[in-house]
């Protein structure tokens, strides 16, 4: 199952194969900092996706040398699979909740990233509980 592809963006991307890339990559990016990766990505890119976890290249860069710009199911596990079809029709919406309306526009550098990571967390393990300090745990 492919859940998405930079072609599908290319035209509303005005063209730019980059810029077509870059949700796309910070969600894959994210699937690999978070492990929901599968064994056939981690291990036919294995160097590629270290790089990404140590923030050497982008999501982006991954999903085009190793992906073949897709998202496609057998570059996830199990329970990456299970989020993506659960969630990843969502996406762009959450993406353009942080980053305005054009999505195309959006730098692909880790800053960007690391405003986007929190809300995927929070989609994958829903809000974190709110609990009382632990000298109120009586009351």
């Amino acid at each position: 199952m492919r859940y998405d592809d930079v072609q599908s963006h290319l035209a509303a991307a005005g063209g730019s194969m980059d810029k077509a890339a870059v949700p796309l990559g910070m969600y894959l990016a994210w699937c690999v900092n978070v492990g929901l990766t599968g064994a056939e990505l981690d291990e036919s890119a294995q160097t590629a996706v270290l790089r990404v976890r140590y923030r050497e290249i982008t999501g982006a860069e991954l999903l085009i040398s190793a992906c073949a710009g897709a998202l496609d199911a057998r570059w996830f596990n199990e329970q990456g699979r299970d989020f993506c079809e659960r969630y990843y029709a969502s996406f762009l919406d959450d993406f353009r909740a942080v980053f305005g309306d054009d999505i195309y526009e959006v730098r692909d550098d880790w800053d960007h990233y690391d405003q986007l990571a929190p809300l995927l967390t929070e989609r994958l393990y829903g809000k974190p509980r709110r609990s009382k300090p632990w000298w109120k745990l009586w009351r």
